[in-house]
């Protein structure tokens, strides 16, 4: 179905809806469904992956940007309906008209599942009525560092509201049970999945064709980041740390993938510590397949993850991963088997484990081995997408047992 910047409800879809058999998923994020980011990769995946036969799908982005052409839609989210419902916040009239269309949407489809991502969209997936006996629940993305010490205390009261809060790291889990009291009884672990035929180790040829691309000699050691140019992915720190090692091992070079607000002082720190010939900076890219070959790590200086889309790709693709020691990079880094870990807002400590790497091939061989092994077993797509299918099922089978 195209998809329509209007919000509206045809007559003809709800009663399609009703007559059909399949589980009806809803799903909202605060974030346009395709832009780059790791949630959203996330989120097209999971809307995509699942069962067709079994799942209609309906995606509500609380955004204001352009809604894609039919073009886009059909080739990144085939045989998912996408509809656009702007809401500034949740607390003006942008946000009670988003609550009113919700609400006269559940009552027109009747979804068996409620699922919401991001501050926006939990607020009003919690304060929806819970009549006709949908299942709610709660994908929280990230260590919820955005979150103000009032919107966490009303997170305290609403978190009821949820039948279940699903996270892809436990790390977060347990930073909701603390900061929020969520109830134990109601979380739920899925670890994202990543696409290990999309992203595999290169082979020889493909690796030199990547550095060529990007004109970066084939003898170099090659660090990369692949993350948004904002404040808690902390660039500036890496390039402090690049330019430490840069000094004795000067022919290190970092490619940074990523666009956002923070280019200009990105620019600037490279130039004034004498690294920019050293860097290779691109903007936002959609093959990030393809430049990973270029690369011998991955590099990731966060002040605070989720679990990290880029760490994953990485490493399918075979490369150790140096990352923070926060949130779910404890999960994924294992020290000294797929990656090393150092500490946040550490140049100096994150400058030595990557001139670790840079002085030995054979960690760095035996790392990315140990790495590409771990996503095989663990965090596979297909992984993914079954343990939600598991979760809706389980959650819909309560629903049925409670009492009328």
């Amino acid at each position: 179905m195209p998809p329509s910047s209007a919000f509206a409800i045809p007559a003809e879809t709800a009663a399609a809806g009703r007559q059909d058999r399949r589980i009806r998923l809803l799903l909202l994020t605060d974030t346009p469904v395709l832009a780059p980011g790791g949630s959203e990769r996330f989120l097209q995946n999971l809307a995509t992956r699942l069962p067709r036969e079994h799942y209609r799908v309906t995606v509500i982005q609380l955004h204001d940007a352009c809604m894609p052409n039919p073009g886009q839609v059909s080739a990144r989210l085939a045989g998912v309906r996408l509809q656009s419902l702007p809401v500034r916040a949740v607390y003006d009239r942008s946000g009670l008209r988003a609550w009113l269309e919700l609400r006269k949407l559940l009552r027109a489809e009747r979804f068996d599942i409620v699922q919401s991502q991001h501050e926006k969209a939990d607020l009003l997936n919690a304060l929806l009525p819970r009549r006709g006996g949908a299942v709610h629940v709660s994908n929280r993305r990230d260590m919820g560092f955005k979150k103000s010490a009032r919107l966490q205390q009303l997170f305290r009261y609403l978190n009821a509201r949820f039948d279940s809060v699903v996270a892809p790291a436990r790390q977060i889990l347990s930073g909701l049970a603390q900061g929020e009291r969520l109830d134990a009884l109601q979380m739920t672990w899925i670890p994202n999945g990543v696409d290990a035929r999309r992203f595999s180790p290169a082979t020889p040829q493909a690796r030199q064709d990547a550095r060529r691309a990007l004109g970066l000699e084939q003898q170099s050691v090659v660090f990369g980041c692949v993350a948004r140019l904002t404040a808690v992915k902390c660039h500036v720190d890496l390039i402090d740390a690049f330019a430490r090692v840069h000094r004795t091992t000067p022919q290190v070079r970092l490619v940074l993938v990523g666009d956002g607000p923070l280019l200009a002082q990105i620019q600037e720190r490279m130039s004034t510590l004498g690294v920019a010939d050293a860097v290779v900076l691109l903007s936002f890219r959609d093959d990030v397949e393809a430049i990973l070959p270029a690369l011998d790590a991955l590099v990731l200086a966060s002040s605070s993850e989720g679990m990290s889309n880029a760490i994953l790709e990485g490493m399918a693709c075979g490369l150790p991963v140096i990352a923070t020691a926060v949130g779910g990079n404890l999960h994924l880094v294992q020290h000294e088997i797929t990656g090393l870990l150092v500490p946040a807002r550490d140049p100096i400590t994150l400058a030595a484990a990557m001139q670790t790497l840079a002085r030995s091939p054979q960690i760095v061989q035996r790392m990315g081995l140990a790495a590409r092994s771990r996503i095989e077993r663990e965090f596979s797509l297909d992984a993914m997408v079954h343990a939600f299918d598991q979760m809706y099922r389980r959650l819909l089978n309560q629903r049925t047992q409670r009492p009328t």
